[in-house]
C-alpha cells in the first residue's frame, strides 16, 4: 500500500476505534491489483484465525444514513432524546424520498472535508474525481454500456439512469429555490452519480445491521410513514473485506446492541484474505452494484436471467422498493452449484407443478405465478389442493393439469425465444461474434462475458422446455 493510502486507513482505524469500532488485531488492512483494498490475517500470525472470531465491529456513531440528515450529526449510542435539526430545508426534508436525502447528506460531509465528522471515513473512500475507481456500469461509457443490450442488466441501467438523473434534478432545483447555502456546490450530477454508487456498492439493508434498540432509536427519529428499510446504511470498516459467496459469517447486532459484528466462520492463515458475504445476489445483481461478475466454478455458478413479475413497472433505485423478479438458471435448480436459485426454491413432497422437468431450469414461484394467470377455474382448483395436500413421492402429477402444462410451456418459450433474439440481434450483438477477447478492453470483456452467460442459460432453458434440441442434435440438422 502507499505511504499516503496507509496513513489514510491508519487514521480512519484510529478514529472508528476511538468511537468504539474495533478490527480483530490479527487483522490488517491491504491492497493488491486484483481486489483493491481489502482485510487479511497479519502474515506474522503463523497460527492464523480459528473460527469463530470478531473480525470487524462497527458502532451505531460511525454509521451514515438518511437518519444522520435528520438530526445532523452522528447517532449518540445513549437512547436520550437527541436535538432534531435537520440538515437540510424543510421542503427538501419533506418532499424527496430517504434515499435521496441519505446520498445528499453524504455529499454534504464530502464537501465539509475536514470538518466533517466522517472525514476520515470518507478520505479512504473513491473520491468523486476518480471516476473509474467507482463507477458502476450504469456510469460507464456508452460504447461500453452498449455491449449489454439486450440483456436484462442493460434494462436495468437504462432505468437507474432516468431514476439518478431525476432525483437529482428535482433536489437541486429545491436547494436553489429554498436558497440553501452554498447550494451551487451540490449542482454537480457527477457528485450524486459518486454519492449513489458509494451507497449501492458499500452499504446495507438497515433491519440486518442493526439491533433493535439501535432501530427503536432510529424509529423516533423517522417521519410517518417511513420504514427502516426505505434506507440504507454506510457502516466505515465493516465494509472494507470483498464477498464471497460460500464464506461463512454472522452480522450480529445481539451480543452488542450498539455495535454491528462480523463474525467469521471460516479459518484463516497468515497472510489470507478475509472475506464478507454480501449475500445470496445474482451475477446481474453483483454487475449492477458492484461491477464484477463469480466465474463458474464446480461448486458454485451464479448464471441467472432475471425475469421481471407480470405488471411490474419501472424499478426505483430505493432499497425497499426494487422489482420483485424471478430466476432462470444455467444449471438446473436442484444442481448443488445453483446456491442462489436452490435458496429461493420451494420444498415438496412429492410431484408437483414446479417438479415437470420441462420447468428445471425456472425458478418455482414463476411457474406458480404462470399456472395461476393462465389457469382455468378448475386447474386453479386443483393445484391449490396439490400445493396444500402434497402428494406421494411416486405419485404422479393429475392428467387434468395437461393442458395447462402445455400452455405454460408456451409463454415461457414465447418469452425465451424473444429475449434469446434480442440478445442475438439487437444493438452491436452481431458484431460481437467477430470480437476476440484480446479486442476488449477490461470493462468491455466484463460486459461480452456476462452477455454470453445470459445467452448460455437462456438456452439451457429453451433446451429443458424442448424448443431447443441438445447440441448433437442440432448439429446434425
Amino acid at each position: 500500500m502507499k505511504d499516503a493510502d496507509e496513513r489514510r486507513f491508519q487514521a480512519l482505524t484510529a478514529w472508528a476505534q476511538s468511537n468504539g469500532a474495533n478490527l480483530h488485531p490479527s487483522l490488517e488492512i491491504y491492497h493488491d491489483n486484483v481486489t483493491k483494498y481489502s482485510v487479511r490475517v497479519k502474515e506474522s500470525v503463523s497460527d492464523g484465525l480459528k473460527p469463530p472470531f470478531d473480525a470487524i465491529a462497527c458502532p451505531l456513531p460511525t454509521t451514515i444514513s438518511y437518519a444522520n440528515a435528520l438530526i445532523d450529526g452522528p447517532i449518540a449510542l445513549s437512547a436520550t432524546e437527541q436535538p432534531k435539526s435537520p440538515a437540510f430545508p424543510e421542503r427538501f426534508m419533506n418532499t424527496l424520498p430517504p434515499h435521496v436525502i441519505g446520498r445528499f447528506f453524504f455529499i454534504q460531509q464530502y464537501l465539509k472535508a475536514d470538518n466533517s465528522y466522517w472525514q476520515p471515513y470518507i478520505a479512504t473512500l473513491p473520491q468523486p474525481e476518480h471516476t473509474d475507481s467507482w463507477a458502476l456500469p450504469a456510469f460507464w461509457p456508452e460504447e461500453n454500456v452498449d455491449f449489454l443490450a439486450g440483456t436484462n442488466a442493460y434494462v436495468a441501467i437504462v432505468e437507474i439512469q432516468a431514476n439518478v438523473k431525476r432525483e437529482f434534478k428535482q433536489a437541486i432545483n429545491i436547494l436553489r429555490e429554498e436558497d440553501f447555502p452554498d447550494w451551487q456546490d451540490y449542482n454537480t450530477q457527477l457528485l450524486y452519480n459518486w454519492a449513489f454508487c458509494i451507497f449501492t456498492s458499500r452499504s446495507f439493508r438497515s433491519s440486518l445491521v442493526l439491533s433493535q434498540p439501535a432501530q427503536a432509536q432510529i424509529s423516533q427519529l423517522l417521519p410517518p410513514g417511513c420504514e427502516m428499510d426505505d434506507f440504507s446504511i454506510l457502516q466505515p470498516l465493516f465494509d472494507i473485506p470483498n464477498h464471497s459467496m460460500t464464506s461463512n459469517y454472522d452480522w450480529d447486532v445481539s451480543s452488542d446492541p450498539n455495535c454491528c459484528q462480523l463474525i467469521c466462520k471460516d479459518a484463516y492463515g497468515a497472510g489470507d484474505q478475509v472475506y464478507n458475504n454480501y449475500g445470496l445476489k445474482t451475477n446481474s445483481e453483483l454487475l449492477l452494484a458492484y461491477g464484477f461478475i463469480l466465474p463458474r466454478t464446480e461448486a458454485v455458478h451464479n448464471d441467472y436471467v432475471h425475469v421481471r413479475k407480470r405488471g411490474q413497472g419501472g424499478s426505483s433505485t430505493s432499497p425497499a422498493s426494487r422489482p420483485k423478479d424471478f430466476l432462470i438458471s444455467l444449471q438446473p435448480m436442484s444442481d448443488p452449484s445453483s446456491v442462489v436459485g436452490k435458496a429461493r426454491q420451494l420444498s415438496s413432497n412429492g410431484p408437483q407443478l414446479h417438479t415437470h422437468p420441462a420447468f428445471a431450469h425456472f425458478e418455482h414461484a414463476l411457474i406458480y405465478d404462470l399456472a395461476f394467470a393462465l389457469s382455468i377455474d378448475d386447474e386453479k382448483r386443483t393445484i391449490e389442493q396439490l400445493m396444500s395436500n402434497g402428494q406421494n413421492k411416486d405419485d404422479e402429477l393429475p392428467s387434468s393439469l395437461d393442458e395447462l402444462l402445455e400452455r405454460i410451456k408456451q409463454t415461457l418459450s414465447a418469452k425465451l425465444l424473444y429475449d434469446y433474439q434480442e440478445l442475438k440481434h439487437v444493438g452491436l450483438a452481431e458484431d460481437m461474434e467477430d470480437l476476440e477477447d484480446d479486442e476488449l478492453d477490461q470493462k468491455q470483456l466484463l460486459m461480452v462475458t456476462y452477455r454470453r452467460q445470459c445467452e448460455k442459460v437462456l438456452v439451457a432453458a429453451l433446451r429443458t422446455i424442448g424448443v431447443l434440441g441438445s447440441p448433437s442434435e442440432n448439429q446434425a440438422r
